[in-house]
């Protein structure tokens, strides 16, 4: 079931570029990221309703326990939808799936250096690995005058968001056992949506909203964005449970096949060679990444023989 929850939520993961397309032509970024929050805690409310999980009486005392952590979360993941989110509005529906090889890679350098974990001429090999094929991506075969007039910017933000995201898995990480999986992810999404609704009300009280009639492919967008926020995350976390820890970001990866197709099919996007040529190489990468830190687990794991 593990590797089943992992690929439905490469599946859910990959229309995160679609919903932006869709909600992008009645709301900006900073709207399409604090719907992306509210209706995410929704569909966790929902959750909890349906598997009859009342909130424990100790939640909040647990909460204060790790409060700088959710915060850290909070702030991290409202800065990594917030700088996707605009990346997308601008760019093509699929070009988020640089994110995916920023986020790994900023945690395997946060390994190194917070957790004192060793960095092998494989693993630095596999980080060039990723960030030429993010580079590859983001080039397309353009001008180098059209790639930092245009393009760089963009893959600036798609990286910004990618190790912000690493900041809100990092913080998960420390929150896991302290916390049921549906509550810290509620904790960390609300406060998320509370710092995404702050900067909107002046605006909101100015009349931005007035005359705007969304459609219901927009409708459409901001629920299934909401869903794919709220219960990806915790269909991850379950994941995370039941599969050896090195293969979800492989199979994670997949996003980035899924997403591609979706431009293709649904916004006629065209695909040239270096978007697939990037795509394989940071695949490749992640996966090598992955594969290296589980034998490095491993072999620590073995015992001395003297």
């Amino acid at each position: 079931m593990g590797y089943l929850y992992l690929l439905c939520v490469a599946l859910m993961f990959s229309f995160g570029g679609t919903c932006v397309k869709l909600i992008s032509p009645f709301f900006g970024p900073a709207y399409i990221t604090f719907f992306r929050f509210a209706v995410g805690v929704l569909f966790l409310l929902l959750l909890k309703t349906v598997k009859r999980q009342p909130f424990s009486q100790d939640f909040f005392a647990g909460a204060r326990l790790v409060l700088g952590w959710i915060l850290f979360g909070a702030v991290a993941k409202w800065a990594a939808y917030l700088t996707e989110n605009y990346a997308l509005s601008h760019g093509p529906s699929y070009g988020n799936i640089v994110t995916q090889p920023a986020q790994t890679v900023f945690l395997t350098l946060s390994s190194v250096f917070l957790f004192r974990e060793k960095l092998p001429p494989r693993k630095l090999f596999c980080i060039f690995l990723c960030m030429t094929g993010v580079l590859c991506i983001s080039w397309n075969g353009r001008s180098l005058e059209a790639f930092f007039q245009e393009n760089i910017l963009l893959t600036g933000l798609f990286i910004f968001s990618g190790f912000c995201a690493g900041c809100h898995v990092l913080s998960q990480k420390m929150i896991a056992d302290r916390m049921d999986i549906i509550d810290s992810n509620l904790s960390i999404f609300a406060v998320s949506g509370i710092l995404a609704f702050v900067p909107l009300v002046p605006g909101m009280a100015g009349g931005d909203l007035s005359g705007i009639r969304p459609d219901f492919g927009c409708v459409a967008g901001i629920l299934v964005f909401g869903f794919i926020t709220g219960i990806g995350f915790y269909l991850n976390a379950r994941a995370i449970l039941l599969v050896p820890f090195y293969m979800v970001p492989v199979i994670q990866s997949t996003m980035a096949i899924f997403a591609i197709l979706w431009g293709v099919l649904f916004f006629h996007e065209k695909i040239s060679i270096y978007i697939v040529g990037g795509t394989m190489m940071f695949i490749t990468g992640l996966i090598g990444l992955q594969l290296s830190r589980a034998a490095g687990k491993k072999q620590a794991s073995k015992p001395d023989i003297c």
